[in-house]
This record gives C-alpha cells, structure tokens and sequence, in this order.
C-alpha cells in the first residue's frame, strides 16, 4: 500500500477551516476529507458519516481504551473529537490523500505522528472577526461562544508548531493560497 500525504487544516473555531476544507475536496479529486468521531449533538445541517460519527461518550472512550484513535481530544468538558486510525488506512488505501479539518491539539498531534508526509497548515482570524463569525452562526449559547473566544486565545500561541500560518483575512484569497500550498505538497 502506497501511504498518500495528510493535509492538516487546523485554528480555532470559526477560523474558516470547514469552508477552506470544502473548497480543496471540490477542487482536488484525490483529496479526501477524514471523517472524524465526536460526542457532541449533531447540529441540523450536518449528516453522519459525511461530517462526522456522532457517537456516545461511552463508545468513544472505549474506542481510546483499544487503541483505535490516531488523535483524539477533549476539546470541551464532556465533549470528545478524534481522529480514526482506520479512516486515514482506508482512504490511503484507495490512493487518496488525506485532508483533516481538526482542533489544534488534534493537528499537532498527527503532525507528530506523521511528520514526514503531512502539512500542517493554521488558519489565522483575528480575534474580532471570530468573534462576529461565532455570534452570527447564532447555534450556540452565548456561555458556549465565550468559552470557544478563551480556547481561541490559547490556541493562536500554538500557530507557530504548524508548517504554515495561514491569515484568512479574505476568504477568497485564503482559498486560493491554500489551494496553491496543497497542490505543491501533493505535487512533490
């Protein structure tokens, strides 16, 4: 089995990465999104098996107790996301690359785990913008926005362990940039 290339698309949240990431897969056909585990109530727009595995957190702990999880993370008290190993295995062994839409802890850690095939790529906002981003999604409780606010602050002082900090200051050319940094990482 030839192992294929990890894109890894990481920042706080509302930074832009599902939307950066959703552009990259509708423009690179080898491109394949790694679908991820969490324990958090899936939102009305979202699809199991497309977005994520919505799992209890019953079954997600005994998952990390067999070993089954490249990353995983409690993001939020009581709220787990993880990576499958058998997700990245499967899409390699079809010939795809991989392209992750994760927490920084969850960046990092495959970054660490597959240094020499992976991008790592944070994408930066400044903080006011995510601020108005996570108030106009209007899905969550203000407590809940404030709390992502505080992890953000903490999260931009991991931006420099990832290969490249992206600014998302233009949504358009963030997309472009960000198509041109995957494309030559495939490339070579």
């Amino acid at each position: 089995m030839e192992i294929g290339k990890m894109i890894i698309l990481s920042g706080p949240s509302g930074s832009g990465k599902t939307t950066i990431s959703r552009y990259l897969l509708s423009k690179i056909p080898k491109l394949k999104f790694s679908v991820s585990c969490t324990t958090r109530t899936i939102r009305n727009y979202e699809k199991y098996g497309k977005d994520y595995y919505f799992i209890s957190e019953d079954k997600f702990i005994s998952k990390i107790k067999k070993y089954q999880f490249a990353e995983w993370e409690e993001v939020y008290p009581k709220l787990f996301y993880g990576t499958l190993k058998s997700e990245i295995s499967n899409l390699w062994k079809k010939n795809k690359h991989v392209l992750f839409d994760v927490d920084v802890k969850g960046g990092l850690c495959l970054k660490k785990q597959y240094p020499n095939n992976s991008l790592s790529i944070f994408i930066m906002v400044h903080l006011e913008i995510l601020k108005k981003r996570l108030f106009v999604r209007n899905y969550e409780e203000l407590s809940k926005i404030k709390i992502r606010l505080n992890k953000a602050k903490i999260e931009y002082n991991y931006a420099k362990s990832f290969d490249i900090i992206l600014p998302n200051i233009n949504l358009i050319q963030t997309k472009k940039k960000a198509m041109k940094l995957v494309s030559d990482f495939i490339k070579n």
